[in-house]
């Protein structure tokens, strides 16, 4: 199956599910135009945004022309939709230990891969999330593998 096709496939189960079981991380946030989110918001792949969807910008668009030009049609298209739009919400260093809490509660995932976090930082989130009664956390060494079915 090539990837395009198992993309879509992906975004088919998205949509006859529903969108509020799913939390989409994908590549578009400076407005490439060949990025997952472009995509997305073109109809290019089996996705269609809609009145109160939510797209985060976790970082500031890298201010040269051509990714702030891209960057504002994105977000005019999306306005367009009715999404809800946050940006610039990242922060240097890691969140605070309440900060996790609270995304874990939030989006409540059912699997948890702690990442960029040296080890120690890794363990705290795989405690917390099992004080949250969320089982299937995670920690990752260089080089291992995980699958999940």
């Amino acid at each position: 199956m090539r990837h395009r096709d198992q993309l879509d496939k992906v975004f088919k189960k998205i949509q006859k599910e529903g969108k509020g079981k799913y939390l989409i991380v994908c590549t578009g946030h400076q407005g490439e135009p060949r990025s997952i989110l472009s995509r997305m918001i073109k109809g290019d792949v089996e996705f269609t945004f809609e009145q109160g969807d939510v797209v985060i910008f976790s970082c500031q668009v890298i201010p040269v022309p051509v990714n702030i030009e891209n960057r504002q049609k994105m977000e005019k298209l999306l306005r367009a939709t009715g999404v809800r739009i946050f940006r610039d919400v990242h922060v240097s260093g890691h969140g605070a230990r309440e900060d996790h809490r609270e995304l874990l509660e939030m989006i409540r995932p059912e699997h948890i891969i702690p990442i960029h976090a040296e080890p120690a930082k890794a363990k705290m989130i795989a405690e917390l999330a099992l004080q949250l009664g969320m089982k299937n956390t995670h920690v990752m060494e260089d080089g291992k593998r995980l699958s999940l079915k």
